[in-house]
């Protein structure tokens, strides 16, 4: 009898070891995110947007004045870094994401990005990659495609500054397997970033975009291709 419960008892244990091996396998490859890049819990934003199928994460977004910048912050990090001969004004926007941290700030010559990810990067560099984009009457000519990060698995990653329009209040961008969505913030371009149809050859990448109003109605939906600056 002792023989039986305890086949019984090994049998229950091997099932739900196996059960917990599977769920792992499939987290690992492509499910929704729970956490964001920092560690935070990942969220879906307040509203419903129309048209975005779930899952749906938010990103976070945290904006640092260039005369106070806190002297841990990601915004002093990129100064110290990519954005070291920037001499920035205004407001420099922080976002952290499922699989990146961006910087974005605007000194008198342009835009300058500083972004990261989970992957290996060389010389173990704070930074795995970043832009920076002239401005013509305040606005960017190119998006500024960055593809020098990775994923954790390795995966290859793009970047680039999406302009919003006048009346958007959030961005979705369209992931393998959920949407990432990122709020505007002051007047800024939104760098966002992608895992999907980011190609090593030709250095290309392309990102299914749709923007929303502050109630999430759908504003315009496109696709933006990009190539890395010559």
């Amino acid at each position: 009898m002792e023989g039986r419960s305890f086949c019984r008892l090994s049998l229950s244990l091997l099932l739900a070891l196996l059960l917990a091996l599977l769920s792992t396998a499939c987290e690992s490859n492509g499910s929704v995110p729970t956490t964001l890049m920092d560690g935070s819990r990942a969220s879906p934003p307040g509203i419903e947007l129309e048209e975005v199928p779930d899952p749906v994460v938010l990103t976070k977004a945290r904006i640092v004045r260039a005369e106070a910048v806190p002297a841990e912050s990601l915004a002093a990090a990129c100064l110290r870094g990519v954005a070291r001969a920037a001499h920035p004004k205004g407001s420099i926007v922080e976002r952290i994401g499922a699989n990146s941290e961006t910087v974005t700030l605007r000194d008198e010559s342009g835009l300058y990005a500083c972004d990261d990810s989970p992957g290996p990067r060389e010389a173990n560099r704070r930074w795995c990659g970043g832009a920076f984009g002239q401005l013509r009457d305040g606005h960017l000519r190119d998006p500024r495609l960055s593809i020098s990060c990775k994923t954790r698995d390795g995966d290859l990653m793009g970047f680039v500054w999406i302009a919003p329009g006048a009346n958007t209040q959030y961005v979705a961008v369209a992931q393998d397997t959920f949407s990432e969505v990122y709020e505007a913030a002051e007047d800024l371009p939104i760098r966002v970033a992608t895992t999907s149809d980011v190609e090593i050859e030709g250095s290309r990448a392309a990102f299914d975009v749709s923007e929303h109003d502050v109630s999430g109605t759908l504003l315009r939906r496109y696709r933006l291709e990009s190539a890395v600056a010559g």
